[in-house]
């Protein structure tokens, strides 16, 4: 019966946070930069009419169409109105043109940042360790025969819940992979580390334990296992 150690929860809620983190500041900017500040200048420039600004620049209030509907020459025509003319009272929380195109600016950048957090999670969830009777699969479409493994190294283990391994494919190039508890489920993963220890009988077991005092050379065994 094969063993699986599939996505670890803790990396799942993790991804799960992020995304919902980045959905809700995209809504937020979102909202702020295609309504808020849109409707936040209309009502300045509907507070503006008839405050005393120059016939001119009264026609142009009495004109405008809304923020959302009005021309790329008028927001900017407006924002130069209530930036330097005297005629027009100084007024508090004006969006300028720029203002508005850096929010919708981010509001781009969180979109490119929910599809590439929900890509993610995905890949995320795909992680899996199989172990079967005459194969290990440390991660998806990497199958291995348990003889093919030529180095199971423990010296990141205490510290970070990692296995490496080196193992040959068909051609005997040398490649590396690893386990790791962070990202699987750790239950299923030392039963998976168990086998490894049984059934990889050609790889060297790093690190190797020192030679006790007297003993003969070579008698150095390694029994650093995950624990």
């Amino acid at each position: 019966m094969a063993l699986v150690a599939r996505a670890s929860k803790t990396v799942r809620n993790k991804n799960i946070i992020i995304f919902f983190m980045c959905a809700l500041f995209l809504c937020w900017f979102a909202y702020d930069g295609f309504h808020t500040y849109p409707a936040s200048n209309d009502r300045i420039v509907n507070a503006l009419q008839g405050k005393g600004a120059s016939p001119e620049i009264e026609r142009f209030l009495e004109h405008w169409q809304g923020w959302s509907q009005e021309s790329p020459e008028n927001r900017e025509r407006m924002d130069q109105i209530i930036k330097e003319d005297k005629t027009v009272q100084h007024v508090e929380g004006w969006k300028t043109v720029t203002d508005i195109a850096i929010q919708r600016g981010i509001v781009t950048v969180l979109g490119l940042a929910v599809i590439g957090a929900a890509a993610w999670f995905v890949m995320c969830q795909r992680r899996r360790a199989i172990a079967e009777d005459a194969t290990v699969s440390p991660a998806p479409g990497v199958v291995i025969p348990w003889e093919n493994i030529t180095v199971v190294d423990n010296a990141r283990w205490k510290k970070m819940g990692i296995v490496d391994i080196t193992y040959k494919d068909k051609d005997g190039d040398l490649h590396k992979a690893n386990f790791d508890d962070y990202k699987l489920e750790r239950e299923p993963l030392l039963a998976i580390l168990d086998q490894l220890a049984e059934k990889a009988v050609n790889a060297e077991f790093l690190p190797k334990e020192p030679v006790p005092p007297g003993a003969p050379a070579g008698s150095a065994e390694n029994t650093s296992q995950p624990v």
